[in-house]
Formats: structure tokens, sequence, C-alpha cells
């Protein structure tokens, strides 16, 4: 028969806890398995939130080629002197991309009639008007000015447009028809010349009121390309 003082220290044996030791294993996987799952959620949230600022800027690309395309058929944009595209060069970006490229110039009131231009110069403007207001940032030398569009109003970011065009060439005719291209709007019955029109959008850029754009610490770049008539 098992003495009262064996049995009291079974007992306390039964009844012991875990140790200082198994506690803080224990607690050092849990924080690995925690730690492992937050950045899981943290990065699936980041990649979440680019896809959905890349989708935006897919929407504003688009709206602004449909815009620049009724520019190019419907009016004299294409080779107006003084109200047409500006001649802009020095950019950074991927190097793929001409370095030279066009943008809006300050004004199109004149080619699309009063009350309709829709590129501000001032900072201030761009920031509280519409959403689908252009700013033309204006450099030292009309080469060096830049166009900015809204992405994100709500978070101030912006992309950068510009756009390159290239005149398409017919290589061959068929017995004595006309060898150019035919414009959309057919004013022309014997056709008139067309272009290429590839169209840039640099992104995500963060707008201040004050005219401040800063730059990305990494640049994404989208592209449209289309064909448009020009008489």
């Amino acid at each position: 028969m098992r003495s009262p003082v064996n049995m009291r220290r079974d007992a306390r044996q039964r009844q012991r806890g875990f140790s200082l030791l198994e506690v803080m294993f224990a607690s050092t996987i849990l924080s690995v398995i925690i730690l492992g799952v937050g950045g899981f959620w943290y990065a699936a949230n980041s990649h979440v939130a680019d896809l959905v600022l890349k989708q935006k800027a897919i929407f504003v690309l688009n709206a602004e080629v449909e815009r620049l395309a009724a520019l190019y058929v419907f009016t004299s944009f294409a080779t107006d002197p003084t109200n047409g595209p500006v001649t802009t060069t020095g950019y950074d970006g991927l190097p793929a991309i001409p370095s030279t490229r066009l943008v809006y110039p300050n004004d199109v009131t004149l080619i699309m009639g009063g009350g309709n231009n829709f590129i501000t110069t001032a900072a201030n403007t761009f920031a509280i008007g519409s959403e689908f207001l252009v700013w033309d940032n204006l450099g030292f030398l009309s080469s060096l000015n830049r166009t900015y569009v809204w992405i994100d109003k709500n978070r101030n970011l912006v992309g950068r447009l510009s756009w390159v065009t290239t005149d398409i060439t017919v290589a061959s005719c068929i017995q004595t028809a006309d060898c150019s291209c035919q414009r959309f709007d057919n004013l022309s019955l014997n056709g008139g010349r067309c272009q290429r029109l590839d169209v840039y959008l640099e992104y995500p850029y963060r707008f201040a009121t004050a005219g401040t754009i800063t730059a990305p610490a990494q640049l994404q770049t989208i592209s449209v390309g289309t064909i448009v008539g020009r008489g």
C-alpha cells in the first residue's frame, strides 16, 4: 500500500502545469504562424490595391484615346500649327518608348469651339475642377511641357499622358485606286492620310495642390494604339 506521502507527491506531479520552456516554445510557434498569415494578408491586400489602380489607369487611358481620336478625325487638331499637339522631349521611363512625344496644347477652344476647353494650366483649377480635366504643366520651354490626368482624385494620384503618331503608308494600289488611307469621317471622296496613334500613360504620380508632382518609386506604363484619319 502506498504511503500518504507518495500519494501527495503523485498528485502534485499530475497537477503540474506547463513549464516555462514549453510556454516559450509554443509562443514562438504561434508568433511565427501569426506573422506568416499577417505577411500573406498584407501582400495580398497590396497586390489587390495595385490591380485596382491599374484598372483605373486603363479606364482613363481608354477615355483619352477616344478624346484624341475625335480631335484627330473631326477637327484640324493634327495639322494646326498653333492649336495642335505640342512636341515635347526629355522623358524618363521605359527606354523602348520614344523620348520625343506629343502632348495637348494650352487651349483647344479655337478647335473645338467656345466653352469646350478641357485643358487647364492652373494647378488649383486642376485640383478643384472636374476629374476629366487635363493639366498642362508648363516647363521653361514648351518642349518640357508635361500633361497630367486624374487616375484617383481622392488619393491625389495622376498619370502622365503623351502620345506619338506615325504616318501610314500604303504599299500598293489596285489598278488606279487611291493609295491613301480612307478618312473615317468620309468627307474626302478620294480618301485622306491616316496615322497610327500610340498613347502612353505613366503612373502613379502624386499631385499636390500647389502644382508639385512627386514621381513614384516604380513607374508603371500602359499604352494603347489605334488608327485615326487625317485630312
